[in-house]
């Protein structure tokens, strides 16, 4: 079961969406709100899933951070009329788990819902890379990345694509079916073998 709050400042498009929503019996829509009642609609609820305006990424520029680092840490997929805006590229910077147009086929809402909640980003690629190489232009990392993925065996593969996405040790193990520890352990192996200091490199 996928619990989602649903944020938006339009209220048609917000009950729309939300009726097309509780028509899957996989989803359940625990809120609807505008800005001003969204942090009070996920503390109360602590939903998996906030659907959100990308607008007010750009409109509160602390809202993801709060949303994506607060206890309950919803996987959070934006909405947009376009995906080029700069606000939509902020928020995948930001790390959000998901994007797609406001106009999208209530299939592909669906769809888009189920990747996330699972673990799996839904962004374009196109965006993705140029969300890559803003970020390496902001912080001056445009020298060759020090990880050989070769020197890495299947498994420990398998836990950098799912540190990637952002998933707690705690998230890869039960994919893998391992516990926190031994996802801690191969970790550690991880950057010595390919040379870096840590999740974030």
């Amino acid at each position: 079961m996928v619990s989602i709050v649903l944020g938006s400042q339009e209220t048609i498009f917000r009950r729309a969406l939300g009726n097309t929503l509780r028509q899957h019996e996989e989803f359940k829509v625990l809120g609807t709100g505008e800005l001003e009642r969204l942090h009070q609609l996920v503390a109360i609820h602590q939903p998996s899933l906030v659907v959100l305006d990308a607008r007010w990424a750009q409109a509160c520029p602390d809202l993801l951070d709060r949303l994506l680092a607060g206890p309950t840490r919803p996987r959070v997929l934006l909405f947009a009329d376009t995906l080029a805006g700069p606000e939509v590229l902020a928020a995948v910077k930001q790390g959000v788990h998901g994007c797609l147009p406001r106009d999208s086929q209530p299939a592909t809402w669906q769809r888009a819902i189920l990747a996330v909640h699972a673990g799996e980003p839904w962004i374009p690629r196109g965006l993705m890379a140029e969300a890559l190489v803003n970020l390496k232009q902001q912080i001056g990392m445009e020298r060759p990345a020090p990880a050989n993925m070769e020197q890495l065996t299947e498994r420990q593969r398998d836990i950098v694509g799912w540190v990637t996405q952002g998933l707690s040790n705690k998230e890869i193990g039960r994919h893998l079916g391992i516990s926190p520890t031994t996802v801690k352990t191969h970790l550690h192996n991880i950057f010595e073998r390919i040379g870096v200091s840590g999740r974030q490199h």
